[in-house]
């Protein structure tokens, strides 16, 4: 076995001890929680620090947190690689062959890095490519000139809707361009999402109302979870 996919492997396998050990914590998966997308600036978004723990005071109001991971980025950036050789006129070309194959391994790598957790992650699928959230911020960002974290988090937050999150987050620094932008666009897709509440967070360490924002931000959260037809799939029993 290649040495590459030994690793892949044995990263899986370990992967799976950690799923098995997730698994043997007694959990009620019948209590309702509220489903939260969180997008937003990549670094703020990820780094606990940063956030001020957003995510754990969102799940201490009784919400469960999708947060869009970092290899979103790596799609776009690798969708953005054969977009701009093919409007150079190098669509067939070497260095195109090494995008797509350097995309068909990450995607294997991926989808064997994913699969103990198949079960845990049901009605929680990511989108199956970068183009899904692309193609759903187009009607308000268009991709082909908006680039950059802003069409993500729009395209992502209304793939979040169709998934039944009860709303959504946008974390970013404060003064951050793609926050700013998105912030401007949010109400026009609310509107066209049944209303679905969508925040922006701004972070810049002088944070003093988080719990009071958050309390007020989850009370629109509850009374959408209420009226909303987009129903939440793939719910764990208890």
């Amino acid at each position: 076995m290649p040495v590459g996919a030994r690793k892949i492997a044995q990263l899986a396998g370990a992967l799976g001890e950690g799923r098995d050990l997730f698994r043997a914590v007694p959990v009620d998966f019948g209590r309702e929680t509220m489903l939260v997308g969180v997008v937003g600036e990549i670094f703020c978004r990820l780094s606990t620090f940063s956030n001020e723990d957003l995510i754990r005071r969102l799940e201490a109001f009784g919400a469960q947190a999708w947060l869009s991971d970092i290899t979103e980025w790596v799609w776009y950036t690798d969708q953005e690689n054969v977009k701009n050789l093919r409007m150079l006129g190098r669509g067939l070309s070497l260095d195109m062959l090494k995008v797509r194959l350097k995309m068909r391994i990450q995607r294997d790598h991926e989808r064997k890095l994913l699969a103990p957790f198949r079960k845990e992650f049901a009605g929680l699928e990511e989108p199956h490519g970068i183009m899904e959230v692309l193609e759903r911020s187009d009607p308000y960002l268009p991709y082909h000139g908006a680039l950059g974290e802003m069409v993500l988090s729009v395209g992502k937050a209304i793939y979040l809707y169709e998934r039944g999150a009860d709303g959504i987050v946008d974390i970013s620094p404060f003064t951050c361009m793609n926050g700013i932008v998105c912030e401007s666009i949010y109400p026009k897709v609310s509107r066209d999402c049944e209303n679905i509440p969508i925040r922006n967070f701004y972070f810049d360490g002088t944070q003093v109302d988080l719990e009071n924002d958050l309390g007020i931000f989850m009370e629109l959260v509850n009374n959408y979870h209420r009226r909303k037809t987009r129903k939440r799939a793939g719910r764990r029993a208890a």
